[in-house]
């Protein structure tokens, strides 16, 4: 495989009418899941919280609006209009409720909001008021810290809004064995549970809420298959048997294991679409896709039934799926993160378990799709090592060159050692991903969130000017007038002091992790 072979496989005419489908209309923002999760808890407020969560995602997934899009391939969309969003009052609802009104016309990231949605979505926002977690994470903050936000010396910024996401999860679980799989091991691990265990009730809780989540999805995905079933009804020749076989595909997974490479891809899409439907985090990385995707195509494509074409056209049919999930965040941080993303991070080639390379065909069809689709999403990222085929890299090198920005690049033999460094088996250290930005994990084990929040490194240095002052108030320590600071020594200390200040010492953050900064030694 190599990139003159790529190239010969152009775009269908089917994906670019997707893609031009995406913008056709301004992003929107529906009320729907607003609606549905403020009803569900209302209906468990005397529910033990996990399962207020799972009974909510069971509503959601059974009167969420639905839609097949025209042309589409791969189904499931969590709204009505193509790369529009729902809201998520459980999380925050202020900031959005505040900017209901110049939304649509702020310079980044522009949503329409109708004025009956407004009016919903106000009516739906009274519940939430004192029980959002914002709301609980608030509770938990020292005055300071609540003080040093005021005054922008760290933020929280969107994680704060929203759900944290920044995870892998086992995608090729649920591709071999279902969410009926994954059912049959909760029910066996719940008829385990002692009763005389002091986790019992927390046990049980968690494993029906895991039960009564893969019903929920089952129940989701059959909803497609009975849509898809009625219309094609309507449509005749080519059209009616694509719908067709999405019902097929729908029955099939994800409730049970996939066997071809379409129901794979369909598979891999109801759980990346319902990870996100389900808390609006951001970074809800696919991984090696390339990887546990590989042996259905493999199968297929050495029996003949499926081309590479028609296999780059499912895939090129994900990127823009990937694509036309979105999601609504304050102002601010709209700014910091324009262009409508998501950080969906997929990574190909990389290594083995045991050592050897791994990229595979659908390393460069993934590639591919990112040179014909051109969008943000997913993140794409390419693992390099001393095994790496050339041609992968000529390939990577040919999407570079586009200006698009990615993929980013991920050295083997750099992050292998370093994981391993930190506990990790080599095996584990071999499979890793990238969540995110930047951040490598071990896929379906360990989680990807390394922050909590963003700490302005400007600020102590303003403190030092204003002898810990901000808007006259005294927010930080005393480290001396400015003018008594007559060396750069006596200065350096000065920053390095109020720098501590910030980041640890009365703000509640940890300073374990901060010792080697050189900032630090200034204040010893």
């Amino acid at each position: 495989m190599n990139y003159e072979t790529m190239e010969k496989i152009k775009i269908t005419p089917r994906v670019q009418h997707l893609r031009d489908m995406l913008f056709e209309k301004m992003p929107q923002i529906e009320a729907d899941r607003a609606v549905i999760v403020t009803e569900s808890y209302k209906e468990t407020e005397n529910f033990p919280i996990i399962k207020r969560r799972s009974h909510a995602f069971r509503s959601i997934m059974e009167k969420l609006p639905i839609t097949i899009r025209e042309g589409e391939l791969i189904v499931g969309s969590n709204t009505k209009m193509p790369r529009s969003c729902q809201t998520y009052p459980e999380y925050s609802f202020e900031w959005l409720e505040a900017e209901l009104d110049t939304v649509e016309t702020r310079s980044a990231d522009p949503f329409y909001i109708a004025e009956d949605t407004k009016k919903t979505l106000k009516e739906v926002h009274k519940y939430w008021k004192g029980r959002t977690t914002s709301d609980l994470a608030t509770s938990y903050m020292a005055p300071e810290a609540l003080k040093a936000i005021e005054h922008n010396i760290f933020t929280t910024g969107n994680y704060f809004y929203n759900g944290v996401g920044h995870l892998c999860v086992q995608y090729d679980k649920v591709l071999a064995i279902g969410y009926l799989g994954i059912k049959k091991e909760a029910e066996e691990q719940l008829k385990k549970v002692d009763v005389a265990c002091s986790y019992y009730a927390a046990r049980r809780s968690f494993l029906e809420a895991v039960i009564e989540s893969c019903d929920a999805a089952i129940i989701y995905a059959n909803r497609y298959a009975d849509l898809a079933e009625e219309m094609a009804k309507s449509e005749s020749g080519e059209r009616r048997e694509e719908l067709l076989q999405i019902a097929r595909n729908c029955r099939k997974v994800p409730a049970n294991g996939a066997e071809s490479f379409y129901e794979a891809c369909q598979s891999f899409w109801f759980v990346q679409m319902l990870i996100q439907t389900e808390g609006s985090g951001h970074s809800i990385s696919p991984g090696r896709f390339d990887t546990y995707m590989y042996p259905y195509f493999k199968k297929d494509y050495e029996a003949g039934k499926i081309t590479l074409e028609f296999a780059q056209e499912l895939v090129d049919c994900i990127w823009i799926k990937l694509n036309d999930l979105n999601k609504v965040r304050d102002a601010v941080s709209a700014e910091g993160f324009a262009g409508y993303s998501l950080f969906q991070n997929l990574i190909v080639g990389g290594q083995t378990p045991d050592g050897k390379d791994s990229t595979n065909e659908l390393s460069y069809i993934c590639l591919n799709a990112t040179l014909h689709i051109l969008l943000p999403q997913p993140s794409i990222s390419i693992r390099v090592w001393n095994g790496s085929p050339t041609e992968l890299l000529i390939m990577a090198a040919h999407v570079t060159r586009t200006g698009v920005g990615l993929p980013a690049y991920y050295n083997d033999e750099v992050i292998i050692p370093s994981m391993l460094s930190r506990g990790v088996s080599l095996e584990d250290a071999r499979n890793y991903c990238i969540i995110g930005c930047v951040e490598p994990q071990a896929p379906g084990k360990t989680d990807g969130w390394h922050d909590a929040a963003f700490f302005n490194m400007l600020r102590p240095l303003e403190l030092v000017f204003s002898n810990g002052k901000s808007k006259g108030e005294q927010i930080s320590i005393k480290t001396g007038e400015i003018d008594s600071l007559d060396t750069y020594e006596k200065f350096f200390k000065a920053f390095g002091l109020q720098l501590k200040y910030g980041l640890y010492s009365d703000y509640g953050m940890h300073k374990d992790v901060l010792q080697d900064l050189v900032m630090f030694h200034s204040s010893e």
